[in-house]
Order: structure tokens, then sequence, then C-alpha cells
């Protein structure tokens, strides 16, 4: 499992390597795709769900965020639900090989059998399947 976007300032951050300070990933424009990107974020197969909140952590003043510790998975990476929020508005950088990988899977976020969440959820994250 390859992780997307854990910043150092996410919370939870599941123990997974962190991609450093996304304060260093703003960038002033995105991605010329930044619009598939989105949706094929927004679109991966939720793999934890959770009904947490959180601050927008690049503007504590904006309105919080629901979802924050939920998790989605194209089968390959994982990323938070909350991930999209900080490309769409701030033009954060994403690891250049998922952008790859996004991008050979023509923007299209491929449906994961159960059998690789569960082994996701108890091999990689180490959570309980019971």
């Amino acid at each position: 499992m390859r992780p997307a976007g854990f910043f150092t300032e996410l919370s939870p951050g599941w123990g997974l390597p962190e991609d450093g300070s996304i304060k260093d990933a703003v960038r002033p424009t995105g991605e010329p795709d930044e619009r598939n990107i989105l949706e094929y974020l927004r679109n991966g197969t939720e793999i934890r769900s959770e009904m947490s909140a959180g601050p927008d952590v690049l503007d504590p003043e904006a309105p919080g965020m629901t979802g924050i510790g939920s998790l989605l998975t194209d089968g390959t990476w994982l990323w938070r639900q909350d991930l999209p929020h900080y490309p769409a508005k701030y033009h954060v950088s994403l690891p250049g090989e998922f952008l790859e990988h996004a991008r050979s899977l023509k923007h299209t976020t491929p449906a994961v059998p159960e059998s690789r969440l569960i082994e996701i959820s108890t091999e990689d994250l180490g959570m309980d399947p019971g």
C-alpha cells in the first residue's frame, strides 16, 4: 500500500510515512489535469469511515471539515478523505508517482474488491477484522 498526501500537519496519520509539511506543498497553480485528479481522489473506495471533524490546517479560520479520519483507496494507493480539499483550494502537490498512476488509469478510479480491502485493513493498517 502506498500512502499519498499524509502530510505532517494532518492528523490522524495512521502511522504511515509522511509527505513532509503541507505548507511546502502549496503551489500557485495546480496540475493541468487537477480537476481530473480531484475526481480520482473523490471516487476512491472507502476503507475506513470516521465521523471525525477538524480544521483546514492551512486556514484555521475556515469552516471545519468532517470525515478527516476516513480513508479511501484505489487498491494501490491510500489517502485521507479530506485530501482533495487541499489541491482544490491550495493546489497542494501530490506525489509524482501517484499522479502518474492516476493518469495511467485515465483518471478512472478502479473498483477495489472486498478481499483487497480486507488485506489493506488488516495487513497494511493493522485493523482488527472483527
